[in-house]
């Protein structure tokens, strides 16, 4: 064989360096060098996975302000964006027809009063003659009957000028309470109906930004979950709130699920409408246990990280707890101190065994 050749050849003479330098090449010896790598000095951390979204400031609820009659609007005291308290007059309507029909009202009031009193004062007389035995009982029964019929016109009459005033207070429409007004929607001059909208209105202190959550990540929001927002308005500021309400359908238009977020806006700063920016704090820990999720590897179903023990890798099977791109929160498998191969440069393949030597060890991931 070759080998054997050689073998005999160095017995007989030294050999020269262009025959060494081929024999190595050709037969590489099994190399003890250590592989470099950099690690990670695993230490409790407090760690926060956010999902970005996006949504809209919205008042809930809104409030479409409408009148009880017809008429035709005399008065806009209020414009988009005006704020107003519990009882102010926002609107009028016209009150000269109203003012008619109470004008006919009183008359017939009247006119029923003046019919009783002549009611009451013929009874008076029959009654007399009754009683003096110059008319029949039938005479009397008549009368009392005209009497009768007279006084229930005074009551439909007064209840007639009662809704005729009632119509005069629903001329005016009020705030039902504080809020704001997000959008005007009639003016000065139109004719109105009880079906007309004149200003949509939103409570202050009930201000909610709507965002829509993509199907993969639906899992991962639940009520009462952190979220911090920010809108264009004010760069530098950052509002906080929380998960409310969770709709229970997926928009079928955008394949997205709807989440309103509850701000805590005591400023007044935030107006519906404004675009939002939302980060939604999906898990949040303590003393958590976090390594780059590139140090996790899987083989058959089970999670592994690669860590250093006498300049040697061992492999854990570790258990992950909450797994992101860039992060894996490690639940059991790894402890405090333990140093996780975070990187290996050059790609060399590390096995179990590998002697290594360390370059480089962080104190911190982030």
């Amino acid at each position: 064989s070759v080998v054997a050749q050689d073998k005999v050849a160095t017995k007989d003479k030294q050999p020269n360096d262009q025959q060494v330098d081929g024999l190595t090449s050709l037969f590489p010896k099994a190399s003890e060098e250590k592989v470099p790598i950099k690690a990670y000095s695993l230490a409790p951390v407090v760690f926060t996975d956010e999902l970005p979204t996006s949504g809209t400031v919205r008042g809930i609820p809104e409030l479409d302000l409408k009148f009880e009659t017809n008429g035709m609007l005399q008065q806009v005291n209020f414009k988009e964006g005006d704020s107003a308290k519990k009882g102010d007059v926002m609107a009028v309507l016209d009150a000269k027809d109203v003012n008619v029909e109470i004008q006919w009202a009183q008359a017939k009031l009247q006119a029923a009063e003046s019919e009783y009193k002549a009611a009451l004062a013929r009874y008076q007389i029959v009654e007399k003659l009754y009683q003096l035995g110059a008319i029949i009982k039938d005479r009397l029964d008549q009368v009392q009957a005209e009497v009768d019929v007279s006084k229930a016109k005074i009551e439909i009459s007064r209840k007639e000028l009662e809704l005729s005033r009632l119509k005069l207070n629903k001329l005016n429409l009020q705030a039902p309470q504080g809020g704001l007004i997000s959008k005007k929607e009639k003016n000065a001059g139109e004719f109105i109906t009880p079906n007309d909208i004149i200003f949509k209105f939103i409570d202050e202190e009930n201000i909610f930004v709507e965002v829509g959550i993509i199907e993969k990540d639906i899992f991962k929001i639940k009520s009462g979950q952190r979220v911090k927002i920010s809108v264009d308005t004010y760069p530098t500021r950052v509002f906080f709130g929380y998960v409310e309400t969770i709709f229970p359908q997926l928009d079928e238009r955008t394949r997205s699920l709807n989440v309103r977020i509850r701000v805590l806006d005591p400023g007044k700063l935030l107006k519906p409408g404004m675009f939002a920016r939302s980060s939604i704090a999906v898990f949040s820990k303590k003393d958590a246990l976090v390594i780059p999720s590139s140090s996790v590897s899987i083989q058959q179903g089970a999670y592994y990280a690669a860590v250093v023990e006498g300049e040697k890798i061992q492999y854990r099977q570790v258990s992950v707890e909450h797994i992101t791109t860039d992060y894996a929160v490690i639940r059991q498998g790894l402890n405090a101190g333990d140093l996780v191969v975070i990187e290996t440069p050059g790609m060399k393949r590390l096995t179990a065994g590998s002697a290594v030597k360390i370059i480089e060890k962080q104190e911190k991931l982030f």
